[in-house]
């Protein structure tokens, strides 16, 4: 999928949830970003980690929430008042209430999570208007420095492991630390080595080949733009309303067209299935 179309999509999809408070309408999202992930996602991405992360920061937001807020008219348990700050009661309304808000971070994340997943680096770097290339060039490149860090810290601490080493006090982490920090330092060397030699800030950009924007690119984009733009327009004529559990849980409202907008995100998965993606190249000279 075309780096711009894509970035139109999470766009849109970042809009709709941070304009709303609705589960339902979270819900939704999520389930089309998920789709999407999965139909755009590069060969090899594994999606376990960010889930599990998204799962574990959800139930965070949940028990903050629950612990910290007493309000609403369902207690399901009764702390006693002596506990600092949690000593009250332990609502069902902080509980949705809680699960709600773990529901829109993992919303956020996933409307935005394509653009790393799905997409290379350069690619979202050739998407950059031609006055911000070198920046993003230069972010692009910072930012793929962190799973090169990952990865050499892991084989370090594996190497180490082989000649005995064990993690135990604080005097002998720096067997560890010192030679990933090296490293990071030769492998930063190098990058920019390879910048120089490929005549990085020389010149204006060149492109190996250009990122063309298909029909099912330009459908995808008008179609999340558009649900973004009605969501908001509904949100703000109040068409749909905001969704509050305090102080009685309700069934939150539900709008058909608003549900449609929802729904309309996951056209991406249904016009670029997983394996009909071409590929792109382009370089700097």
């Amino acid at each position: 999928m075309n780096a711009r179309a894509l970035t139109v999509w999470s766009a849109s999809a970042l809009t709709i949830t941070l304009s709303t408070d609705n589960p339902v309408y979270r819900g939704l999202i999520v389930v089309a970003a998920l789709n999407v992930l999965l139909a755009l996602r590069r060969p090899g991405v594994r999606l376990r980690p960010l889930l599990l992360g998204l799962c574990l920061a959800a139930l965070i937001a949940t028990a903050v929430t629950l612990l910290l807020s007493h309000s609403g008219a369902h207690a399901l348990v009764i702390l006693p008042g002596s506990i600092p700050i949690v000593g009250g009661g332990i609502t069902l309304e902080a509980l949705v209430f809680g699960a709600t808000t773990g529901l829109g971070i993992a919303a956020a994340v996933l409307a935005a999570a394509p653009l790393s997943l799905a997409l290379e680096a350069h690619q979202l770097v050739d998407a950059l208007p031609r006055a911000l290339s070198r920046t993003g060039a230069a972010i692009a490149t910072a930012v793929n420095l962190i799973p090169g860090v990952t990865r050499s810290a892991h084989e370090i601490r594996d190497a180490q492991r082989m000649r005995g080493w064990r993690a135990g006090r604080v005097r002998d982490w720096p067997e560890i630390a010192v030679p990933i920090v090296l490293t990071a330092v030769e492998s930063s060397v190098s990058v920019a080595e390879a910048m120089e030699a490929r005549g990085y800030g020389g010149g204006s950009r060149t492109h190996f080949q250009l990122a063309r924007w298909q029909m099912a690119d330009v459908v995808a984009a008008l179609v999340a733009a558009a649900a973004a733009v009605a969501f908001v327009t509904l949100r703000i004529s109040g068409a749909i309303g905001a969704w509050y559990p305090f102080p009685t849980l309700t069934v939150p409202p539900l709008d058909p067209v608003a549900v449609a907008c929802c729904v309309a995100l996951t056209v991406p998965a249904l016009l670029h299935p997983r394996g009909a993606r071409g590929e792109y190249f382009h370089g700097y000279g």
